[in-house]
């Protein structure tokens, strides 16, 4: 039972990052006055629904909460298109049978006029600078989201700092790391202090026997500097399996550090940016084989890691917030079919050439993209179900 609270809990934190996403297209639009038909929290049959009768808009809930959209006037730009059915004339089929015509028709121009600016316009007949905006402002408060999320998490969690845990020894009984003892913290690592941009494993990132580190450690409330070195390490962890790894002799066990207003002030806009660029560097490593497919998840394997994170420990929830919002708003503005990225390049493309590319052929390849996107996410949890 405790188990799937948690998992509502995961549902409910990644449906809000999909509304913040959506919210952030439906303030441009408005900003810029496009008509826009539904603001829909999840996908599939609706569970309810209210219409604006002042604007037209209906605000909708569905019954699939791993979703979201916005939906504009004719997004696809094909409701005008000229290839669309032609309606036929019957007095032009059949012209001798045609009753004659009483009296021209009266024309009001002022009305015309009147009726074509009441008329609303579609998506694609807006500028494309407006559109491009438009799009992108869903991963925009996606990533000012992630801001609000890391000052949030530096001032509740803070950083950690790593405490030593266990110190192994060699075959003679000695400690492999005779200058520390079980219960200093590491502060520092070469004169860097550890903090919420760089952390214990940021720095240590050479691992090759006799490099150097001088660490700077904290123990009965005074700061002293000693210098460990690199090592091949044979022993025995606590359990009892066999360790033979190249290391500083000593198991550390994470510590939290509470930090202040001002400092998450200061740090949590360098580190959503940190955030964002690991993400991409994961991306990188996605396209170039460094990291295997099978690392990756679904929404519901992401769902269901979530929720054991949870159960660890609350705090993790808010460990995750930044990072989710963060990766969201990458995702989105990568130039893959279906996503904003991709409408965005089509849209530049557009306003280049002065004209768009036909509306067609985009529908399709975003179509197209967005069933291949759909199967490889169902394809990624079905995977992480077995493997």
């Amino acid at each position: 039972m405790k188990y799937f609270l948690f998992i509502l809990i995961a549902v409910i934190i990644l449906l809000l990052m999909i509304v913040i996403h959506e919210l952030g297209h439906y303030v441009a639009g408005k900003i810029f006055k496009f008509k826009i038909n539904e603001f829909s929290v999840g996908f599939g049959p609706k569970i309810f629904s209210k219409k604006n009768k002042k604007t037209g808009e209906v605000f909708s809930l569905r019954a699939v909460p791993l979703g979201g959209y916005c939906a504009f006037e004719d997004e696809s730009g094909l409701e005008g298109d000229e290839s669309a059915e032609e309606v036929v004339d019957p007095d032009s089929v059949f012209p001798e049978i045609a009753p004659e015509p009483v009296m021209p028709p009266c024309v009001d121009p002022l009305k015309e006029k009147a009726e074509a600016a009441e008329k609303p316009r579609s998506f694609t007949e807006e500028k494309p600078w407006k559109r491009i905006i438009v799009l992108a402002a869903g991963a925009f408060f996606n990533f000012v989201s992630a801001i609000i999320f890391s000052f949030i998490f530096i001032v509740a969690v803070g950083y950690v700092q790593p405490e030593v845990y266990t110190l192994y020894a060699d075959e003679s009984g000695n400690n492999y790391c005779a200058e520390l003892r079980v219960g200093d913290r590491i502060v520092a690592v070469n004169g860097e202090r550890i903090g919420i941009m760089k952390t214990y494993d940021d720095l240590v990132k050479v691992k090759e026997e006799g490099v150097t580190y001088d660490l700077t450690i904290a123990r009965d409330g005074e700061e002293m500097t000693v210098t460990v070195t690199m090592r091949r390490i044979i022993s025995k962890a606590a359990d009892g399996t066999d360790l033979n790894y190249v290391g500083l002799g000593f198991s550390p066990i994470n510590t939290s550090v509470r930090c202040g207003v001002g400092y998450a002030f200061k740090y949590c806009v360098p580190y959503t940016i940190k955030l964002s660029f690991s993400i991409l560097s994961a991306f990188g490593g996605l396209i170039t084989g460094r990291i295997p497919l099978t690392s990756i998840t679904g929404p519901v394997g992401t769902v269901g890691a979530m929720a054991k994170l949870g159960m660890a420990d609350l705090r993790n929830f808010l460990v995750l917030l930044p990072l989710i919002a963060a990766n969201l708003a990458i995702f989105n503005i990568l130039p893959i079919p279906a996503l904003d990225g991709s409408k965005i390049v089509f849209t530049m493309i557009e306003w280049v050439r002065g004209k768009p590319v036909n509306r067609k052929v985009e529908n399709i390849i975003h179509t197209v993209g967005l069933l291949l996107l759909f199967g490889f996410v169902i394809v990624i949890d079905i995977l992480g179900l077995f493997l």
